[in-house]
């Protein structure tokens, strides 16, 4: 496959300036969508523990999806076939953090919530956009400063997986 150009998102583990002396070393990442694309390393993120039904999935990088678009990747680094589309849910659910249990909340407040991105995978189901969901039950939350990543389950709440994207025209 050809070398592509592809952005990596801005915000997604970056380095601060002067966090990275010296030159980024850059990895070669095979992708089923986007080919073969370069990614700064230091823009990898660590998932320790995996993501659901993918434990042994520990390295992903995100990546843009069009400027100015709502949705971005979650590309793995091993698996060339395996790729989320991301957004934010507070995009869709303004007051998702409200319903948000007690022990989660904390991990979004305070100083290490200022280093926090929050995320939720998206389905779109093939010919029917507007029939896409978001997986308000297992957000991802990464650290950017540590560039580590986990997915929540918020078991025991009122969100679903496959909460709609767009509402029920009526």
């Amino acid at each position: 496959m050809r070398k592509r150009e592809l952005k990596v998102a801005q915000d997604s583990a970056a380095p601060k300036s002067g966090q990275n002396e010296g030159r980024e070393k850059e990895v070669l990442i095979e992708t089923s969508r986007f080919g073969e694309i370069e990614v700064d390393e230091n823009r990898i993120i660590h998932f320790p523990e995996g993501i659901l039904g993918f434990p042994q999935e520990k390295k992903f990088v995100i990546l843009e999806h069009k400027p100015g678009s709502p949705f971005c990747w979650l590309q793995s680094v091993n698996s060339p076939e395996l790729a989320f589309v991301m957004m934010n849910p507070l995009m869709v659910k303004k007051d998702y953090l409200e319903a948000f249990p007690a022990s989660e909340k904390r991990l979004l407040e305070g100083d290490e919530g200022k280093h926090m991105a929050l995320f939720a995978f998206v389905t779109i189901p093939r010919g029917q956009a507007r029939k896409m969901s978001i997986n308000l039950l297992g957000p991802i939350l990464i650290n950017i400063n540590k560039k580590t990543g986990r997915q929540l389950v918020l078991a025991n709440s009122c969100f679903s997986t496959r909460h709609p994207v767009f509402p029920d025209p009526e």
